[in-house]
């Protein structure tokens, strides 16, 4: 059963996430928060496997505690529930490594597919009734690998040779985390290793190889 954490200022939407989900049989819904912030107390002690979200609500957006979820609990995998439709919040979204991204006038069977995807360790998703928005963004994302400051940080490091144990020390994260982060880097990139990934970064002007003081 995949355990999952809701964070939501609806309660009457929270309620209804979590019947949908409850009612596959799939999911058990541990936990529930009205804000980001309530939620991330919770998370480390609950230990879901998903946390449902919208990170965009109102004016502003949740998007920086959405990514230190990701960086504190590289095991709970975060999707966006939300009913945004501008491209932008979903530029956001895949620039912070989220793993699955669904609008809230989605179908009952989309959202459950999409949930089982990303707890499957699936990519980003989004609904077939705001596709036509982001299938522009989609596909110059497969272009470009679309990396997160903290992707390149990271993809930097491994170009200078260090392990994953030094870039856990450097980055003040866990080993763990930096595995996420390489497996979310050659995804994004669509390669099979971290060296092909340093290879085509260097190419597309990503990162920088660090040269010595002669030049060489």
């Amino acid at each position: 059963m995949i355990k999952v954490f809701l964070v939501d200022e609806h309660p009457v939407i929270r309620k209804g996430v979590s019947v949908i989900l409850e009612q596959s049989g799939e999911f058990k819904v541990v936990g529930e928060a009205n804000t980001i912030e309530e939620a991330i107390s919770r998370i480390g002690e609950l230990k879901p496997d998903l946390v449902v979200i919208d990170a965009f609500r109102g004016v502003g957006d949740n998007i920086g505690d959405v990514a230190m979820i990701q960086q504190k609990y590289d095991k709970a995998k975060v999707f966006i529930l939300t009913a945004s439709t501008r491209e932008q919040d979903f530029l956001k979204a895949l620039g912070a490594g989220v793993r699955g991204y669904l609008s809230k006038a989605s179908e009952v069977s989309e959202l459950l597919d999409a949930v089982r995807l990303v707890a499957a360790d699936g990519t980003v998703v989004y609904s077939s009734k705001v596709a036509s928005l982001f299938d522009s963004t989609i596909k110059q994302a497969n272009r470009s690998g679309l990396l997160s400051t903290r992707e390149k940080e990271i993809l930097g490091l491994v170009s200078h040779g260090l392990s994953n144990r030094e870039i856990a020390v450097q980055c003040y994260v866990s080993e763990a985390t930096v595995k996420a982060h390489l497996r979310r880097i050659t995804e994004k990139m669509n390669v099979k290793n971290r060296a092909e990934a340093v290879a085509i970064a260097i190419e597309r002007g990503y990162i920088e190889i660090r040269r010595n003081s002669s030049g060489t």
